[in-house]
Protein backbone atom coordinates (compact mmCIF):
# COMPACT_ATOMS: atom_id res chain seq x y z
CA UNK A 1 0.00 0.00 0.00
CA UNK A 2 1.35 3.42 -0.96
CA UNK A 3 0.51 5.71 1.98
CA UNK A 4 -1.16 9.10 1.60
CA UNK A 5 1.83 10.85 3.18
CA UNK A 6 4.17 9.12 0.73
CA UNK A 7 2.07 10.18 -2.27
CA UNK A 8 2.07 13.80 -1.07
CA UNK A 9 5.84 13.84 -0.56
CA UNK A 10 6.37 12.38 -4.05
CA UNK A 11 4.22 15.16 -5.56
CA UNK A 12 5.92 17.89 -3.54
CA UNK A 13 9.44 16.72 -4.47
CA UNK A 14 8.61 16.41 -8.17
CA UNK A 15 7.15 19.93 -8.37
CA UNK A 16 10.01 21.37 -6.24
CA UNK A 17 7.75 22.37 -3.38
CA UNK A 18 10.36 20.45 -1.41
CA UNK A 19 13.86 21.29 -2.67
CA UNK A 20 17.45 21.12 -1.48
CA UNK A 21 19.25 17.88 -0.64
CA UNK A 22 18.74 18.04 3.14
CA UNK A 23 15.05 19.00 2.86
CA UNK A 24 14.38 16.26 0.29
CA UNK A 25 16.14 13.70 2.47
CA UNK A 26 14.22 14.78 5.57
CA UNK A 27 10.88 14.54 3.74
CA UNK A 28 11.76 11.14 2.26
CA UNK A 29 12.78 9.68 5.63
CA UNK A 30 9.58 11.00 7.23
CA UNK A 31 7.45 9.59 4.39
CA UNK A 32 9.14 6.19 4.61
CA UNK A 33 8.57 6.14 8.36
CA UNK A 34 4.89 7.06 7.95
CA UNK A 35 4.45 4.38 5.29
CA UNK A 36 5.67 1.81 7.81
CA UNK A 37 3.25 3.05 10.46
CA UNK A 38 0.36 3.00 7.95
CA UNK A 39 1.27 -0.38 6.43
CA UNK A 40 -1.36 -3.12 6.40
CA UNK A 41 0.96 -5.80 5.02
CA UNK A 42 -0.10 -9.13 6.58
CA UNK A 43 3.30 -10.85 6.63
CA UNK A 44 7.00 -10.08 7.00
CA UNK A 45 7.65 -10.91 3.34
CA UNK A 46 4.78 -8.69 2.14
CA UNK A 47 5.99 -5.85 4.37
CA UNK A 48 9.56 -6.04 3.11
CA UNK A 49 8.38 -6.00 -0.51
CA UNK A 50 6.10 -3.04 0.17
CA UNK A 51 8.90 -1.15 1.91
CA UNK A 52 11.27 -1.70 -1.02
CA UNK A 53 8.63 -0.53 -3.53
CA UNK A 54 8.01 2.62 -1.53
CA UNK A 55 11.75 3.23 -1.19
CA UNK A 56 12.30 2.95 -4.96
CA UNK A 57 9.40 5.33 -5.65
CA UNK A 58 11.03 7.88 -3.36
CA UNK A 59 14.41 7.38 -5.05
CA UNK A 60 12.84 8.02 -8.46
CA UNK A 61 11.28 11.33 -7.37
CA UNK A 62 14.57 13.23 -7.89
CA UNK A 63 17.48 11.63 -9.76
CA UNK A 64 20.30 13.86 -8.46
CA UNK A 65 19.92 13.14 -4.73
CA UNK A 66 22.57 10.76 -3.36
CA UNK A 67 21.84 11.91 0.19
CA UNK A 68 18.33 10.52 -0.19
CA UNK A 69 19.70 7.25 -1.54
CA UNK A 70 22.14 7.05 1.37
CA UNK A 71 19.32 7.57 3.88
CA UNK A 72 17.16 4.91 2.25
CA UNK A 73 20.05 2.45 2.04
CA UNK A 74 20.77 2.86 5.77
CA UNK A 75 17.11 2.56 6.77
CA UNK A 76 16.55 -0.48 4.55
CA UNK A 77 19.35 -2.26 6.43
CA UNK A 78 16.99 -2.38 9.42
CA UNK A 79 14.53 -4.32 7.28
CA UNK A 80 17.10 -7.09 6.81
CA UNK A 81 16.49 -8.14 10.41
CA UNK A 82 15.96 -11.92 10.52
CA UNK A 83 12.64 -12.28 12.32
CA UNK A 84 9.14 -13.64 11.82
CA UNK A 85 7.75 -10.96 14.13
CA UNK A 86 6.17 -8.38 11.85
CA UNK A 87 5.73 -5.73 14.56
CA UNK A 88 9.34 -6.10 15.70
CA UNK A 89 10.48 -5.54 12.12
CA UNK A 90 8.30 -2.45 11.74
CA UNK A 91 9.61 -1.08 15.04
CA UNK A 92 13.20 -1.62 13.89
CA UNK A 93 12.63 0.32 10.65
CA UNK A 94 10.85 3.18 12.43
CA UNK A 95 13.65 3.37 15.00
CA UNK A 96 16.27 3.43 12.22
CA UNK A 97 14.47 6.32 10.50
CA UNK A 98 14.17 8.31 13.72
CA UNK A 99 17.79 7.68 14.69
CA UNK A 100 18.95 8.68 11.22
CA UNK A 101 17.25 12.07 11.49
CA UNK A 102 18.62 12.65 14.98
CA UNK A 103 22.11 12.04 13.62
CA UNK A 104 21.46 14.46 10.76
CA UNK A 105 20.43 17.22 13.20
CA UNK A 106 23.76 16.82 14.94
CA UNK A 107 25.50 16.86 11.56
CA UNK A 108 23.82 20.16 10.62
CA UNK A 109 25.02 21.79 13.85
CA UNK A 110 28.57 20.61 13.19
CA UNK A 111 28.54 21.95 9.61
CA UNK A 112 27.20 25.31 10.79
CA UNK A 113 30.02 25.52 13.33
CA UNK A 114 32.76 24.59 10.87
CA UNK A 115 31.43 26.92 8.19
CA UNK A 116 30.90 29.92 10.48
CA UNK A 117 34.52 29.68 11.62
CA UNK A 118 35.63 30.29 8.02
CA UNK A 119 33.75 33.60 7.80
CA UNK A 120 35.67 36.64 9.06
CA UNK A 121 34.49 39.94 10.49
CA UNK A 122 33.17 42.26 7.77
CA UNK A 123 32.96 39.58 5.06
CA UNK A 124 30.68 39.97 2.08
CA UNK A 125 29.55 36.48 1.14
CA UNK A 126 28.01 35.32 -2.13
CA UNK A 127 25.59 32.41 -2.53
CA UNK A 128 23.54 30.73 -5.25
CA UNK A 129 20.19 28.93 -4.96
CA UNK A 130 18.98 27.90 -1.50
CA UNK A 131 20.86 25.56 0.79
CA UNK A 132 19.63 24.87 4.32
CA UNK A 133 23.22 24.14 5.34
CA UNK A 134 24.57 27.42 3.93
CA UNK A 135 21.68 29.26 5.56
CA UNK A 136 22.59 27.80 8.96
CA UNK A 137 26.26 28.74 8.44
CA UNK A 138 25.31 32.34 7.64
CA UNK A 139 22.96 32.58 10.62
CA UNK A 140 25.66 31.21 12.91
CA UNK A 141 28.09 33.84 11.54
CA UNK A 142 25.60 36.72 11.14
CA UNK A 143 27.45 39.06 13.51
CA UNK A 144 30.52 38.80 11.29
CA UNK A 145 28.79 39.12 7.89
CA UNK A 146 28.52 42.56 6.31
CA UNK A 147 25.95 41.40 3.75
CA UNK A 148 25.04 38.44 1.57
CA UNK A 149 24.81 38.60 -2.23
CA UNK A 150 22.16 36.10 -3.35
CA UNK A 151 21.15 35.22 -6.89
CA UNK A 152 17.55 34.77 -8.03
CA UNK A 153 18.33 31.25 -9.27
CA UNK A 154 16.08 30.90 -12.27
CA UNK A 155 13.83 29.43 -13.45
CA UNK A 156 12.21 28.49 -10.10
CA UNK A 157 13.69 31.42 -8.12
CA UNK A 158 14.97 29.38 -5.17
CA UNK A 159 17.27 32.32 -4.39
CA UNK A 160 14.23 34.22 -3.20
CA UNK A 161 13.89 31.63 -0.43
CA UNK A 162 17.45 32.42 0.61
CA UNK A 163 16.90 36.18 0.54
CA UNK A 164 13.68 36.04 2.48
CA UNK A 165 14.85 33.58 5.13
CA UNK A 166 18.17 35.36 5.75
CA UNK A 167 16.52 38.78 5.97
CA UNK A 168 14.04 37.44 8.53
CA UNK A 169 16.98 36.22 10.59
CA UNK A 170 18.65 39.63 10.67
CA UNK A 171 21.09 39.41 7.76
CA UNK A 172 21.29 42.09 5.07
CA UNK A 173 20.86 40.69 1.57
CA UNK A 174 21.60 42.10 -1.88
CA UNK A 175 19.43 40.15 -4.33
CA UNK A 176 20.61 39.97 -7.96
CA UNK A 177 19.61 38.35 -11.25
CA UNK A 178 21.71 35.32 -12.20
CA UNK A 179 23.30 37.16 -15.12
CA UNK A 180 24.81 39.73 -12.73
CA UNK A 181 26.86 37.13 -10.83
CA UNK A 182 30.15 38.03 -12.54
CA UNK A 183 29.60 41.76 -11.92
CA UNK A 184 28.87 41.35 -8.21
CA UNK A 185 31.47 38.68 -7.50
CA UNK A 186 34.10 41.42 -7.37
CA UNK A 187 32.48 42.64 -4.12
CA UNK A 188 32.53 39.21 -2.46
CA UNK A 189 35.13 37.90 -0.04
CA UNK A 190 33.85 34.34 -0.15
CA UNK A 191 31.42 32.24 -2.21
CA UNK A 192 29.37 29.59 -0.42
CA UNK A 193 27.00 27.07 -2.00
CA UNK A 194 25.32 23.86 -1.03
CA UNK A 195 25.77 20.65 -2.93
CA UNK A 196 23.50 17.83 -4.08
CA UNK A 197 26.31 15.42 -4.88
CA UNK A 198 30.08 15.08 -4.52
CA UNK A 199 31.69 12.82 -7.09
CA UNK A 200 34.65 10.49 -6.66
CA UNK A 201 37.07 12.99 -8.25
CA UNK A 202 35.98 15.75 -5.83
CA UNK A 203 33.81 17.57 -8.37
CA UNK A 204 30.45 18.78 -7.07
CA UNK A 205 26.92 18.72 -8.49
CA UNK A 206 24.73 21.67 -7.58
CA UNK A 207 22.00 23.92 -8.97
CA UNK A 208 22.49 24.96 -12.59
CA UNK A 209 24.65 28.08 -12.75
CA UNK A 210 26.98 27.06 -9.94
CA UNK A 211 29.78 26.09 -12.34
CA UNK A 212 29.86 29.42 -14.15
CA UNK A 213 29.62 31.36 -10.87
CA UNK A 214 32.56 29.28 -9.61
CA UNK A 215 34.49 30.44 -12.68
CA UNK A 216 33.67 34.05 -11.83
CA UNK A 217 34.88 33.45 -8.26
CA UNK A 218 38.11 31.94 -9.61
CA UNK A 219 38.60 34.99 -11.84
CA UNK A 220 38.38 37.32 -8.82
CA UNK A 221 40.34 35.01 -6.48
CA UNK A 222 37.25 34.59 -4.32
CA UNK A 223 37.46 31.24 -2.51
CA UNK A 224 34.56 28.87 -3.14
CA UNK A 225 33.35 26.83 -0.16
CA UNK A 226 30.87 23.98 -0.57
CA UNK A 227 28.74 23.06 2.44
CA UNK A 228 27.26 19.58 2.33
CA UNK A 229 26.60 16.44 4.31
CA UNK A 230 29.05 13.57 3.87
CA UNK A 231 25.96 11.58 2.82
CA UNK A 232 25.88 13.62 -0.40
CA UNK A 233 28.95 11.74 -1.60
CA UNK A 234 27.95 9.67 -4.65
CA UNK A 235 29.41 6.18 -4.15
CA UNK A 236 28.49 4.90 -7.62
CA UNK A 237 30.69 7.55 -9.24
CA UNK A 238 33.65 5.61 -7.83
CA UNK A 239 32.63 2.71 -10.09
CA UNK A 240 32.48 4.92 -13.18
CA UNK A 241 28.74 5.64 -13.20
CA UNK A 242 27.95 9.20 -14.33
CA UNK A 243 25.71 11.31 -12.13
CA UNK A 244 22.24 11.65 -13.65
CA UNK A 245 21.48 15.32 -14.27
CA UNK A 246 17.77 15.93 -13.97
CA UNK A 247 16.15 17.81 -16.85
CA UNK A 248 13.07 19.73 -15.79
CA UNK A 249 10.01 20.59 -17.94
CA UNK A 250 10.56 23.28 -20.57
CA UNK A 251 7.44 25.12 -19.37
CA UNK A 252 9.34 26.16 -16.23
CA UNK A 253 11.50 28.35 -18.46
CA UNK A 254 8.97 29.46 -21.08
CA UNK A 255 5.39 28.26 -21.31
CA UNK A 256 5.05 29.54 -24.87
CA UNK A 257 5.71 26.95 -27.59
CA UNK A 258 7.43 28.20 -30.74
CA UNK A 259 8.14 26.29 -33.91
CA UNK A 260 11.88 25.73 -34.26
CA UNK A 261 12.62 26.65 -30.62
CA UNK A 262 13.61 23.89 -28.21
CA UNK A 263 13.89 24.88 -24.56
CA UNK A 264 16.41 22.97 -22.43
CA UNK A 265 16.11 23.06 -18.64
CA UNK A 266 18.79 21.06 -16.80
CA UNK A 267 18.41 21.42 -13.04
CA UNK A 268 22.07 20.92 -12.10
CA UNK A 269 25.61 21.30 -13.39
CA UNK A 270 29.01 19.92 -12.38
CA UNK A 271 31.75 22.16 -10.98
CA UNK A 272 35.27 20.80 -11.34
CA UNK A 273 37.06 20.14 -8.05
CA UNK A 274 39.83 22.56 -9.06
CA UNK A 275 37.46 25.52 -8.53
CA UNK A 276 36.44 24.48 -4.99
CA UNK A 277 38.67 25.58 -2.11
CA UNK A 278 37.17 23.39 0.62
CA UNK A 279 34.19 21.14 1.26
CA UNK A 280 32.57 21.70 4.66
CA UNK A 281 30.99 18.56 6.13
CA UNK A 282 29.99 17.25 9.56
CA UNK A 283 33.25 15.26 9.48
CA UNK A 284 35.35 18.39 9.13
CA UNK A 285 36.70 20.64 6.37
CA UNK A 286 38.46 18.96 3.46
CA UNK A 287 39.92 19.77 0.09
CA UNK A 288 37.58 18.22 -2.51
CA UNK A 289 39.89 15.37 -3.46
CA UNK A 290 40.80 14.57 0.14
CA UNK A 291 37.10 14.44 1.03
CA UNK A 292 36.43 12.01 -1.81
CA UNK A 293 39.34 9.81 -0.72
CA UNK A 294 38.09 9.87 2.87
CA UNK A 295 34.61 8.74 1.79
CA UNK A 296 36.01 5.96 -0.39
CA UNK A 297 37.98 4.79 2.66
CA UNK A 298 35.08 5.02 5.10
CA UNK A 299 32.62 3.30 2.78
CA UNK A 300 35.15 0.61 1.79
CA UNK A 301 33.99 0.96 -1.79
CA UNK A 302 36.52 -1.51 -3.09
CA UNK A 303 34.64 -4.26 -1.22
CA UNK A 304 31.01 -3.16 -1.48
CA UNK A 305 30.13 -2.42 -5.11
CA UNK A 306 26.85 -4.34 -5.23
CA UNK A 307 25.40 -2.64 -2.17
CA UNK A 308 25.80 0.80 -3.70
CA UNK A 309 24.81 -0.08 -7.25
CA UNK A 310 21.46 -1.62 -6.29
CA UNK A 311 19.45 1.54 -5.66
CA UNK A 312 20.82 3.20 -8.78
CA UNK A 313 19.44 0.60 -11.21
CA UNK A 314 15.98 2.12 -11.12
CA UNK A 315 17.53 5.56 -11.71
CA UNK A 316 19.34 4.36 -14.81
CA UNK A 317 16.12 2.90 -16.22
CA UNK A 318 14.28 6.12 -15.52
CA UNK A 319 16.97 8.23 -17.20
CA UNK A 320 16.83 6.04 -20.31
CA UNK A 321 13.05 6.23 -20.46
CA UNK A 322 12.57 2.55 -19.65
CA UNK A 323 10.16 3.25 -16.77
Amino acid sequence: MESKSLKKVLRDIRCLKIQGSSAVRKAVVAALRESVLESRAPTVVAFKNELKRNAFELVKARPTEPETRTAIRIILKAASLETNNLQALKDAVVEAAEQYEENRKKAMKAMAEYGSNIIEKGDVVFTHCHSHTVEEIFVKARKKIDYVIATETRPKFQGRITAERLSKRGIEVVHIVDGAAYTFMEEADKFFAGCDAVLADGSIVNKIGTAQIALAAWRYNTPFFVATSSHCFEPVSYFGMPEIIEERPAAEVWSKKLKGVKVRNPAFDITNANYVRYIITELGVFSPKMFALEMVRQLELGKRKQEFMGLLKVQIKRARGLE
